[in-house]
């Protein structure tokens, strides 16, 4: 006892020396069988069964018992291995003398080495050196650009211009469409000097129209031998880069394709969504192979494998630094990736089915996910915490898109066959666009918000105007 009158755990006798009544045995030896499979079972006994049998054999014991499992035949060689001291040398001695024995230690520190890496090639240690150089100018130039907007800002004619332009983005009206295919047209792209519109379809042709009429200006029967997944432009509108399910990325002039296009090899499965890289040196593609890569468009090579995902990589963008890139699938989340290290900085968690969209805002720090939940999830990458989630379409949603200069519109395209337009600044819905006759997959918008465009299942590219009735 303490000076207190009370009693200290240490004063406690712990009596250990008693017969057990569901046996014979001592508690004190009940106590240290357990002790030894806490221990022993992780650092001598072997996990796998076909190495338990061997060592079952090696002591002179039974390889296997009458309605044995694996766990009960584990346990039954720990047993004897506690039970028997001499035993248990004889079998310490023989995983001495059999390094590579396969023991429960090894296989816990294995299964908790679970990052690795592989060494970059000289190109890749290349690519990344210029990387960081790029992505720090653009960080500095679109940092500088908005401290010069912040200083002269009113706040007063920046809300009243967002009102107006609110107001004037819920008024898309179909203009005209355009059959461009025999098969459902998979991706829409605008191009960035704003004259054309690309789309390639399921049967793998790609063809090019005016971006005002419609009209087709060029058409390709052959660009991939199966489905056409994605598309995008570089920013000087003078390549395109496609993908599809015969598992090739090709990069192409879209005047001139058959003297023009080159093939990247490397993909073991269909090749879903490409995109160009800001700088356009680079172009990354997702896969079903559970894989997005990085290809030098240039010396027309593979630069870097990325894994990572858990199932099929669906779709990825870059941000518009260069320095980030977001990637997503069919496994239901989203990673942030350092371009310049290879690091996966961020997972976005949160939809319930699969990703099949993904877009970077231009201001760098907010990136929008498209799921077949129906949801779309704007992700703050700048801290860490829920997503702003948007109830956006009663069915899968197909595509996500932020407008390239400003960021303030967010469009969607959707199986329920409509196409959504909300504001960035509160995430409302401004118009809800129906047109299509069947599933939309893949929609864009123009810089300044005065054109959408929007493909689908049913073979059409449709272009939508501000405000202008097609009479």
């Amino acid at each position: 006892m303490n000076g207190q009158g009370t009693i200290s755990f240490d004063e406690i006798r712990v009596d250990t020396n008693y017969v057990l009544k569901e046996g014979d045995k001592k508690a004190d030896d009940v106590l240290k069988n357990l002790e030894f499979d806490r221990e022993q079972k992780q650092t001598i006994v072997p996990t796998d069964d076909t190495e338990v049998r061997e060592s079952l054999i090696y002591l002179g014991q039974a390889e296997v018992l009458e309605n044995e499992s694996n766990r009960d035949r584990r346990d039954r060689l720990a047993d004897l291995l506690y039970q028997n001291p001499g035993l248990r040398a004889q079998f310490h001695q023989r995983q001495l003398n059999s390094p590579t024995l396969e023991t429960g230690l090894g296989d816990a520190s294995e299964s908790e080495d679970e990052d690795f890496y592989t060494p970059a090639s000289e190109l890749l240690v290349d690519c990344r050196q210029f990387l960081i150089r790029d992505s720090l100018r653009r960080a500095q130039e679109r940092l500088r650009d908005e401290r010069c907007r912040a200083d002269s800002q009113d706040v007063h004619a920046i809300i009243v211009q967002r009102r107006n332009l609110n107001a004037k983005l819920s008024k898309y009206e179909l203009w005209g469409s355009q059959v461009v295919s025999s098969r459902p047209v998979s991706g829409v792209a605008l191009s960035p000097d704003q004259k054309f519109v690309a789309c390639g379809s399921w049967h793998g042709d790609a063809k090019i129209i005016d971006s005002e009429s419609l009209e087709i200006l060029t058409s390709f029967d052959a660009i991939h031998d199966d489905k056409i997944g994605g598309l995008d432009w570089s920013s000087d509108s003078t390549l395109l880069a496609t993908g599809g399910a015969d598992k090739l990325v090709k990069v192409w002039k879209p005047f001139s394709p058959k003297d023009s296009a080159v093939e990247l090899k490397g993909h073991e499965g269909r090749v879903v969504k490409v995109k160009f890289h800001p700088s356009d040196r680079y172009v990354a593609s997702a896969s079903f192979d559970m894989t997005w890569r990085l290809w030098d468009v240039e010396k027309q090579i593979e630069l870097q494998l990325q894994e990572g995902h858990a199932k099929e990589v669906y779709c990825l963008d870059f941000q518009c630094d260069g320095s980030l890139l977001c990637s997503a699938g069919l496994d239901s989340i989203g990673r942030i990736w350092d371009m310049r290290s290879g690091q996966s900085l961020m997972v976005l968690e949160g939809h319930a089915k699969p990703i099949y969209g993904v877009s970077w805002s231009p201001n760098g720090h907010h990136v929008a996910t498209g799921s077949a939940d129906g949801t779309v999830k704007v992700w703050d990458i700048r801290k860490i915490g829920a997503p702003f989630s948007i109830l956006a379409h009663n069915n899968i949603v197909s595509d996500v898109k932020f407008d390239k200069d400003s960021g303030k519109t967010l469009v969607t395209s959707s199986y329920d066959k409509t196409i959504s337009v909300f504001a960035s600044d509160s995430w409302l819905k401004l118009a809800s666009l129906k047109g299509h006759t069947d599933k939309v997959m893949s929609v864009d918008i123009s810089r300044d918000f005065s054109h959408l465009y929007s493909s689908g299942w049913d073979r059409s590219v449709k272009v939508w105007k501000l405000g202008v009735c097609n009479s």
